[in-house]
């Protein structure tokens, strides 16, 4: 086990805790656990690629630490009402698409490797700017506001797109019968 995969590994730790930090009304804990998730999630990445420490555990395991980590945040702000439970189950359906897409292409035989799409990225930075906002700002003034609203709604239309984009390339590739590479996750 190298020091990458012990990150990822560190981070779904951390997310129990992030989720305990939440459940007790700590924010700013749970904002500090937060961004240090975001930290390793850089570090790991960082180490992995600069040292060539990639490894298939890495692979797999680096994409479950940021998924647990982005989907225990909106489920635990939607039980404290931090977060609308609209968001979350969206986030959470595109996910699951996305998760039964690969599944599908899988069961058929077909190879790829996920690659993150441009806009799986913008959909994870939105997710991250929608948790960090609901941990900072919602906690000062107890109210979401119209800043909050339009992080939202931007998050929610790139949850979206993103899901919609994988459900495109994943058809196109299936109808050209030939998949040896294909986007993944966020």
């Amino acid at each position: 086990m190298n020091v990458p995969n012990l990150l990822s590994l560190f981070r779904i730790v951390i997310t129990f805790f992030f989720i305990l930090a939440v459940y007790n009304d700590r924010s700013m804990l749970a904002l500090g656990l937060f961004v240090l998730q975001g930290i390793t999630d850089v570090l790991d990445g960082f180490i992995a690629r600069v040292m060539s420490k990639k490894t298939n555990l890495g692979a797999f395991l680096d994409p479950i630490a940021d998924k647990t980590m982005l989907v225990a945040a909106l489920v635990m702000l939607s039980i404290k009402d931090k977060v609308p439970l609209g968001l979350t189950l969206l986030v959470i359906s595109k996910d699951l698409v996305v998760a039964v897409g690969f599944l599908l292409l899988y069961r058929l035989g077909r190879t790829f490797k996920p690659v993150p799409s441009i806009f799986g990225k913008i959909t994870t930075a939105c997710q991250i700017l929608t948790i960090l906002y609901a941990l900072w700002f919602y906690e000062r003034t107890n109210e979401y506001g119209v800043v909050f609203f339009g992080v939202i709604g931007v998050t929610a239309f790139f949850t979206v797109l993103s899901g919609l984009h994988y459900i495109y390339v994943g058809i196109r590739l299936l109808r050209e019968g030939k998949i040896s590479q294909t986007v993944a996750g966020n």
